[in-house]
């Protein structure tokens, strides 16, 4: 069975740098999509939106995939490449 969300915000690309990282709009959950071909992997990273941008965590997004971050409004995420799309998002149900 598919996910159901609501889009809170527009998608967005994935920032590449953690200069650049966002917070995608505030949001509470976010909709992360590898758009590259599948066997494409990205990491994709969380931090926190401090002077040293302390990293959370991270974790490899395959291509074509799909998956939902739960983060604080103001931590920040980031991408190793633009292929990852993100959208703030409510919380899924399936």
């Amino acid at each position: 069975m598919a996910n159901v969300i609501r889009p809170l915000a527009a998608e967005i690309a994935s920032p590449t740098t953690a200069g650049t990282a966002s917070n995608v709009s505030g949001a509470q959950i976010v909709r992360a999509v590898n758009t590259a071909a599948g066997g494409t992997q990205y990491l994709v990273t969380l931090q926190q939106a401090d002077s040293d941008g302390t990293v959370i965590g991270s974790f490899s997004l395959a291509g074509n995939d799909t998956t939902f971050i739960k983060k604080n409004p103001t931590e920040e995420i980031f991408s190793a490449n633009a292929a990852v799309r993100l959208a703030k998002v409510n919380n899924p149900r399936g």
